[in-house]
């Protein structure tokens, strides 16, 4: 191989000057973040279940679903959480399959369980990973008074999440901080006693809304029973009207008000109460890209509702810029460093010249063989292509200093030093890098 490149050396100007290049664009373009997805593969499935107790999510949605994904392959752990209206099932899965194919997974085997979900229950499923972290939180509040929150939850999950979902950059937009819009219905127990009406039969005259869903009755400090579901505004005069029993309507024993869910959770945008936006990456996707693209879009989000108020409350591209910053100024220190240690121990201006040139060309280089791979930059490659350029930079100053034992100890010609210098400790070198690879090869197959 040395032969072939050292009788073309028109050849090896091109190809260092071509990856030299690339590897500048690739700084550029190459995504970046904090650290490499290296999680096993998650999929969690989300399911919406109003008016459902913890108890009733668990057996009639949780279980079921369960029961489905723990036969397929390669399962190594499933776990649910069921809350007051909420069934969340999570399944983790083994290194050997990939995130694509266990979300295609989990989706047949929802398929299957379908047929044992009460009918209008629509799970979700959602890929989780270090991608979903949040690459930025945007807080949304009331500039003045002509809206509150519940209309900001209201807006968001209707126009401003679908409009971000619109950007390819953005892969998911997560709505919290509570004042979800929901219709309550407040059975006042007086009332239903004096018509002789129990709660069963008030859930069963519920059921005619067609919504195939556990009701349950939650009682309040007044010692009022209230139900809470999703529906829309327009059907609170339609519950009203709803016959418990003759001449008997809902609108006689119960307050069926428009607003909004009892909240189970907050949130404090930079100190005040807000509506929060969590943008999510998708797998595989540029923390910096997809703020830079959030951001962008929020401006214009700021210019189309001038009543809300939009501020980025938490956000991963920070660190990440700072990484980022860090590592050209390490690479600038290592150069510097090297070649004032070069100059203090060996004196030779030739071995200072071959490390300034060596540590520019290689790490270029490495920038471009990893966009050429499809690869990203995080911290873990930073360290690497570190710890590498050192190596590398050795490796060049030992050949140089044996092709000056050639010229200045055996008076060969230029030619013949730089052939037989560079033979004589080829061997060595690559013996010596090659057993560092391995050594740490291993840690690739970790988990």
């Amino acid at each position: 191989m040395f032969e072939y490149f050292y009788k073309r050396p028109y050849l090896l100007y091109s190809l260092i000057g071509g990856f030299f290049i690339m590897g500048i664009v690739a700084l550029v373009v190459l995504p970046k973040n904090l650290f490499p997805d290296a999680n096993p593969a998650q999929v969690i499935v989300i399911t919406k279940v109003p008016g459902a107790t913890a108890q009733v999510a668990a057996n009639t949605v949780s279980k079921p679903i369960e029961q489905e994904v723990s036969r397929l392959g390669l399962v190594t752990d499933i776990s649910s959480i069921n809350v007051a209206n909420f069934s969340i099932v999570k399944a983790e899965f083994s290194y050997k399959k990939s995130l694509n194919a266990a979300a295609v997974d989990v989706a047949n085997a929802l398929s299957i369980a379908r047929g044992k979900l009460p009918a209008n229950v629509n799970p979700a499923i959602y890929t989780a990973g270090d991608f979903t972290l949040p690459v930025d939180v945007i807080s949304l509040s009331p500039k003045g008074n002509d809206m509150d929150l519940a209309d900001i939850r209201k807006i968001s999950e209707s126009f401003i999440k679908p409009y971000l979902l619109g950007n390819p950059q953005i892969g998911n937009v997560e709505v919290f901080g509570g004042y979800e819009s929901a219709i309550n219905i407040e059975v006042d127990p007086f009332r239903a006693k004096r018509y002789g009406i129990e709660f069963d039969k008030i859930a069963m005259a519920l059921k005619t809304l067609n919504r195939d869903i556990p009701i349950g009755f939650v009682k309040g400090a007044d010692n009022f029973y209230t139900i809470t579901f999703y529906g829309e505004k327009d059907e609170v005069e339609r519950i009203k009207q709803i016959t418990v029993m003759p001449n008997v309507r809902i609108g006689d024993i119960a307050d069926v008000k428009w607003g909004y869910a009892k909240r189970t959770s907050g949130y404090l945008g930079n100190g005040k109460p807000a509506i929060a936006l969590a943008i999510q990456r998708a797998p595989g996707g540029s923390v910096l890209d997809v703020s830079k693209a959030a951001r962008k879009e929020m401006k214009n989000l700021a210019a189309r509702y001038p009543n809300i108020d939009f501020e980025i409350s938490d956000t991963q591209r920070d660190l990440i810029e700072l990484a980022n910053d860090n590592m050209l100024v390490a690479l600038r220190d290592a150069i510097f460093y090297t070649l004032l240690v070069i100059l203090i121990f060996l004196g030779n201006f030739r071995a200072i010249a071959a490390a300034a040139i060596t540590i520019p060309m290689v790490f270029f280089s490495t920038m471009a063989v990893i966009w050429l791979t499809g690869g990203e930059l995080n911290i873990v490659i930073y360290t690497a292509i570190i710890l590498a350029l050192g190596m590398l930079t050795d490796n060049a100053v030992v050949v140089l200093e044996n092709i000056e034992r050639h010229l200045n100890e055996l008076k060969e010609d230029l030619q013949t030093a730089i052939k037989l210098g560079t033979k004589e400790v080829i061997g060595p070198i690559w013996a010596g890098t090659i057993a560092t690879i391995f050594v740490v090869f291993p840690l690739m197959f970790i988990g």
